[in-house]
């Protein structure tokens, strides 16, 4: 008798913007004026590591990203067989900065799609994973089968990562003496 898994629970996508390296830096110089001006940002996944922004605005500096990242969301939706939807719109994106020895905790977003966009990471920054938790630790098979399909994704420029809002994810350590700069982001599909 063959086996069948069943109730898959998470999807995502990866692919590159396309983005040049001046825009990159564009990007980078304002989150770090950001910072400058909001040293505290904010505490989400991020409690005891790093730096988070509050809300940013999808315009300015920002509106060449944000316009790819929706055109890239349609995509990842006109791509699922049998799912409809008539619009994708932002509800929040942030950026956050992550030093050397920084993670980000396990966590889900709002809405229906989140997101990454690397900024400007480095060997060794600190991989994002996908993971599920719908296991216990005593059941063997239910662990076994999560770590199935568990997903490790190492950052690089330009990258951008499409996932279903409530898959559990995090950043593991960032391993190089360098800070890693990406943004995150929400979005809802419409009907």
């Amino acid at each position: 008798m063959q086996p069948t898994e069943i109730f898959p629970q998470n999807i995502f996508q990866k692919s590159n913007l396309g983005l040049d390296k001046n825009y990159l830096n564009k990007l980078h110089s304002s989150i770090e004026l950001m910072r400058r001006g909001d040293v505290n940002g904010t505490m989400i996944s991020n409690v005891e590591f790093g730096w988070q922004s509050k809300a940013l605005p999808q315009t300015g500096p920002f509106e060449n990203l944000t316009q790819k990242i929706i055109k890239e969301a349609y995509s990842f939706c006109k791509n699922l067989k049998n799912f409809n939807f008539s619009k994708i719109e932002f509800i929040s994106l942030w950026a956050n900065i992550n030093y050397p020895n920084d993670i980000n905790w396990p966590h889900t977003h709002d809405g229906d799609i989140a997101g990454v966009y690397y900024v400007d990471v480095y060997e060794n920054c600190g991989d994002l994973i996908l993971d599920s938790y719908s296991y216990n630790l005593h059941n063997k098979l239910a662990f076994y089968l999560a770590s199935l399909h568990k997903k490790i994704i190492t950052p690089h420029n330009d990258l951008l990562v499409l996932f279903d809002s409530n898959c559990w994810h995090s950043v593991t350590k960032n391993k190089s003496n360098k800070t890693r700069i990406s943004m995150s982001f929400n979005l809802k599909i419409y009907d």
